[in-house]
């Protein structure tokens, strides 16, 4: 297991995946836990298999479990074509691995499974994972060079930002003028973005959107105002409400957006700048 990046607000951590059914399972849990520390600074978390020689007539369902001691739960499915040769198969694993970092269990583990149909007529599939075969002697050392086995990719907070996080959440909640129903004056409009839906953005791997926010409302000449210009302009506003001359509502503060996209086959973190609005004022 090793750290590949380490932005200002974001560690990115790449590890080898325990599935049963595959073989080799490479994941120290302990490691892992010790890394990660706390459930809540985990914020993304995917497990990534190489789809090798598929054979299969139209498409095949896998379904993925997770267990926890001897509790084993139903987590997601994925439909397997043709089209998935040489391709990544990845499973959004965000909850099960929060779960783990609540309630450590001495074997944790994921399962994948075939699904079929009871009474439909039986056709024949195959299809491989990379990296999971048995080989001995030199071959064995040939495929460990050449495949690429399953990995989870987690994307967590650094502990010693936790304080950081929290103090700063709190703040944003408390001293932050959101808006109400009833707010007229210049305030934080929440705003969420779905990258592919609004902007046809499909190189941003995660997170899928955000909650972008923006400022819109009223600037009185008693508000809060950046500077004694903005003061007086509101000020002339007010007592010539036909003029098209005054204060607009702006952001003041914007936050960073830590983001996981892919170069070819190789995953990259970013911290894209100044992309939140937290809070606003009249300039």
């Amino acid at each position: 297991m090793g750290k590949l990046t380490q932005p200002d607000s974001v560690r990115l951590w790449r590890h080898g995946a325990v599935v049963k059914g595959l073989e080799r399972p490479t994941l120290d849990w302990s490691d892992w836990q010790s890394s990660v520390g706390d459930a809540s600074l985990l914020t993304s978390a995917e497990l990534r298999m190489l789809i090798k020689n598929p054979r299969i007539a139209s498409e095949q369902r896998v379904e993925l479990y997770y267990s926890s001691g001897s509790s084993v739960r139903y987590h997601t499915s994925r439909f397997i074509t043709n089209s998935l040769r040489d391709k990544w198969l990845s499973f959004d694993v965000t909850e099960p691995l929060q779960r783990w970092l609540q309630e450590p269990e001495d074997e944790q583990s994921f399962q994948l499974r075939v699904f079929c149909e009871c009474g439909q007529p039986s056709s024949s599939f195959s299809f491989s994972i990379s990296g999971t075969e048995n080989s001995r002697g030199d071959t064995a050392i040939l495929k460990s060079m050449t495949e690429q086995p399953p990995y989870i990719l987690t994307m967590s907070i650094p502990q010693n930002m936790s304080s950081h996080v929290t103090s700063r959440k709190k703040r944003s909640t408390s001293d932050q003028e959101t808006c109400t129903a009833q707010t007229e004056a210049c305030c934080v409009r929440s705003l969420y973005i779905d990258f592919r839906k609004d902007l046809g953005w499909k190189w941003i791997h995660k997170p899928t959107g955000y909650h972008a926010n923006y400022c819109m409302g009223s600037c009185t000449y008693i508000w809060n105002a950046e500077n004694k210009y903005s003061q007086i302009l509101a000020l002339y506003k007010h007592h010539n409400p036909g003029a098209s001359a005054q204060p607009c509502c702006v952001p003041q503060t914007l936050e960073p957006l830590p983001i996981l996209y892919y170069v070819g086959r190789q995953h990259r973190v970013d911290q894209l700048s100044n992309m939140i609005v937290k809070s606003c004022k009249c300039s």
